[in-house]
């Protein structure tokens, strides 16, 4: 079975009047990013969408009974506003991200972020440079501002900041409908990539093992425990 590992859209959007945008809000309204684990340096985010419209409150919830909705920075931003309105979809969290020159985003994963789980995160460059490292499951993907991308975060990923500017994204994390199916096997997308599924080979791989040591246990409850993990294969 493959999966998706990136895809580009068929969307250019206009990076300057996203930056316009962007100085309007960002003198006051960064907020330090609270996975402060996951980075190095300064990393920091501007919610545009966020559980309850919260303007001070850019912590995305892996629950699906969370309501979200416009802050007041959105209410500010017609352009992004304007962007969001070419996803028809619904919408979760929107947050401007910001890595700091000199500052990286350590190896991680985005556990079930990902197409196939139904849900997608879209990443829109407004600042970038030839110098930021964005690695993906070990490749190295190029970003220009403007476009819009969607990455597999499901697989780790890290990004370095090596140039002397901040990198700024929009991103939109967003539910899979019919919708973003029709998107994503849209022939217009200029570049997309599939790979195979090596968790689910690995899940198999694990689960035949456990199935074999249970049948050499031998016993009732072990041998249907090892026929019932088989019907789940």
């Amino acid at each position: 079975m493959k999966v998706l590992k990136y895809l580009q859209l068929p969307f250019l959007f206009n990076a300057g009047l996203m930056l316009r945008e962007v100085e309007i809000l960002a003198d006051l309204h960064w907020r330090p990013h609270y996975q402060v684990k996951h980075y190095e340096g300064e990393w920091s985010a501007i919610p545009l969408r966020s559980i309850d419209g919260k303007s001070d409150n850019i912590i995305i919830s892996p629950s699906n009974d969370k309501e979200y909705g416009d802050t007041e920075f959105l209410e500010r931003s017609p352009y992004f506003t304007n962007i969001l309105h070419n996803f028809k979809c619904e919408l979760q969290a929107v947050r401007l991200l910001k890595l700091n020159a000199g500052s990286s985003i350590k190896e991680h994963r985005d556990a079930d972020l990902n197409y196939e789980k139904g849900e997608v995160r879209f990443h829109i460059p407004v600042i970038t440079h030839s110098e930021v490292e964005f690695i993906l499951d070990n490749e190295r993907l190029y970003l220009k501002e403007g476009e819009c991308w969607y990455m597999n975060f499901n697989l780790p990923h890290h990004i370095n900041n090596k140039s002397s500017i901040d990198r700024i994204h929009l991103v939109i994390d967003a539910a899979v409908n019919d919708w973003v199916i029709d998107l994503f096997n849209d022939a217009d997308c200029p570049i997309k990539k599939e790979i195979e599924d090596t968790s689910r080979k690995f899940n198999v791989a694990t689960t035949n093992q456990i199935i074999q040591n249970l049948l050499e246990m031998n016993t009732e409850t072990s041998i249907k425990m090892a026929n019932d993990l088989a019907k789940g294969l």
